[in-house]
């Protein structure tokens, strides 16, 4: 059941998709379904939970997908994370994992060098196909970066930004005035035209899908 993402496509009017689904759309989430996201406090900057509220609040704005920051957990990041989490009323799709990490741990391949990365997890099932889960995983080793939205260039508001873009189902692009550029550049911490119309067309504009059943996922995982 789980799907590979596929490469990314060209950029389109200053935006890319991580990946198309097989009509050729961009591979999206369904925004007729609040996306929810839990904060690994564990070894988190200062201002860490109020700087992804921040961050989810901004590009929530720009796509109309209701993103909600549910709580915190202890859940550290893996490769091999569970699609699905159980409660009382029956199987879920996993929150995004947002958590902090130091390089060369057990989770995602997160450089040295790195400020972050993001898995976006993606299943089909048949004609059904979007984005149900992912991970944000930041580096913990970055002490050179600020908390807040001052400077795209050295703060962990713009980090969050731009991988959470990711998870959304952006991906990098090369005009460095975007927030998804590959490089961060300098300047403030706001969406660029691109960004912007990315967020639009993987947003809840684009009308309600059909996801898979979280049932079916109950024994795949996905690195």
């Amino acid at each position: 059941m789980p799907a590979p993402t596929a490469a990314p496509g060209p950029a389109l009017d200053g935006w890319a998709p991580w990946a198309r689904t097989a009509d050729g759309g961009p591979l999206r989430w369904d925004p007729c379904t609040p996306v929810e996201v839990v904060l690994r406090p564990t070894g988190a900057p200062a201002g860490a939970a109020a700087d992804l509220r921040a961050a989810l609040a901004l590009l929530a704005a720009a796509s109309g997908l209701d993103l909600r920051l549910i709580g915190t957990t202890d859940e550290a990041p893996t490769t091999d994370r569970s699609l699905v989490v159980r409660d009382g009323s029956g199987w879920r799709w996993a929150p995004v994992l947002v958590a902090w990490s130091e390089p060369g741990g057990d989770g995602p391949p997160l450089g040295p060098h790195d400020r972050g990365l993001a898995v976006p997890v993606a299943v089909r099932d048949g004609d059904r196909h979007a984005l149900v889960t992912g991970q944000v995983v930041l580096n913990a080793a970055r002490t050179d970066l600020r908390p807040g939205f001052g400077d795209r260039a050295d703060s962990w508001g713009a980090v969050l930004v731009h991988e959470l873009g990711h998870v959304l189902g952006l991906a990098h692009v090369t005009d460095t005035t975007q927030m998804m550029s590959a490089a961060p550049g300098r300047g403030p911490i706001e969406l660029g035209a691109g960004d912007r119309a990315g967020l639009a067309r993987i947003g809840a504009g684009a009308g309600c899908l059909d996801v898979p059943d979280p049932a079916r996922g109950r024994d795949a995982a996905r690195g």
